[in-house]
């Protein structure tokens, strides 16, 4: 039992670093999902796989690898010597004919997919599961249900387990409840940020009749958009916004602090397309609570969006480690229930000799 008890811990604690490190850097470690059919049937949309991730995969392997932005995982299909030609089962072509993407380099991927018998190894629509949690941040929920798993058992690890066979009483001490109530803190703070993250979204034509109507652009040329962020909320936030694609430039800030309840103007220049077709642009939007010098947010946040998480986790936790020691308090038993066992379910014990 000991044994046992050692190897959930370890698989556990594992999990959970592996989560949220996964979570400050943005990409998979041990698991992910596919996110389109493109590999189907070996893995169809919403499958979740687990990776090896140091592996870096050979000819015929499936890998995972970072592609116009995007994680992505599809089949080696050949190598040489620049790189990796890769494809999904399902697509006619590669992903690298005519040119269209550059061969993937070994530093692109993170590792290979788990296989047992040459299929992978999945939970068959698990990812959708995942993937309606948050779009932005499912590795964060995922971090955070272990956060709270991960405090329960470093409270609870380690103590005597001098028990009679019958438990006549459930205990819960202090230091459990107040890991627990820590933790959900630290939900908190950071959920309260993530829910302020968002898109401003705004859309055109380019067309042979642009300047007809609102909205209708001549291929090749440019204008000017103006939209508007507003902080919803009671607090001030520090913002950061990034054009997704290089078809938007951002005039002027592109970090600023806007106060409860009000707004900022944003404006972007837009470079039409030469191909003739609606087009939808999208702005990413990062919110911070300013309880960090502004300095030190802008410095993280440009390694990475969640690289600020950490600081403020890293604040938030020491200040709750001083509280638990300046309470003093710690093994107390905080609840005590006392189990009734029924006698006919003691007489059926006694029966078979239990």
């Amino acid at each position: 039992m000991k044994l046992l008890e050692l190897l959930f811990t370890f698989v556990v604690c594992l999990f959970l670093v592996t989560s949220i490190a996964g979570f400050v850097l943005d990409r998979p470690i041990l698991m992910s999902y596919a996110y389109s059919d493109s590999m189907s049937p070996t893995l169809e949309k919403g499958d979740l796989f687990f990776i090896n991730p140091l592996s870096k995969g050979d000819v015929n392997d499936i890998i995972v690898f970072r592609m116009n932005n995007e994680w992505t995982v599809h089949r080696i299909y050949a190598k040489d010597s620049e790189g990796y030609i890769t494809k999904g089962d399902k697509n006619v072509a590669t992903d690298q004919q005519e040119g269209k993407n550059p061969e993937i380099s070994k530093d692109a991927v993170i590792g290979k997919v788990i296989t047992i018998g040459g299929e992978p190894l999945k939970i068959p629509g698990a990812g959708d599961y995942i993937s309606g949690l948050s779009k932005k941040g499912s590795n964060l929920y995922i971090a955070i249900g272990l956060l709270i798993l991960g405090a329960i058992l470093l409270t609870t690890s380690g103590e005597g387990r001098k028990r009679k066979s019958r438990k006549k009483y459930i205990k819960v001490k202090f230091k459990t409840i107040y890991a627990v109530t820590a933790s959900l803190v630290l939900v908190v703070l950071v959920l309260s940020m993530m829910l302020s993250w968002g898109t401003l979204t705004f859309s055109y034509s380019s067309t042979l009749a642009g300047g007809q109507r609102e909205g209708w652009y001549l291929p090749g040329s440019t204008f000017e958009e103006e939209l508007t962020l507003k902080n919803k909320a009671i607090y001030p936030f520090l913002y950061f916004i990034e054009a997704q694609g290089d078809r938007v430039e951002i005039l002027g800030e592109k970090s600023f602090k806007i106060f409860g309840g009000e707004e900022e103007k944003i404006k972007v220049q837009v470079s039409v397309p030469e191909e003739t077709r609606i087009y939808r642009e999208k702005i990413d939007v990062y919110a911070y609570l300013p309880i960090l010098p502004e300095g030190i947010i802008t410095k993280l946040y440009y390694n990475s969006p969640y690289l600020p998480f950490v600081a403020y986790l890293a604040e938030a936790s020491f200040f709750l480690t001083l509280l638990y020691f300046a309470v003093g308090s710690g093994n107390e038993d905080i609840i005590r229930y006392r189990i009734h066992r029924s006698r006919i379910f003691d007489k059926l014990r006694e029966s078979v000799g239990l």
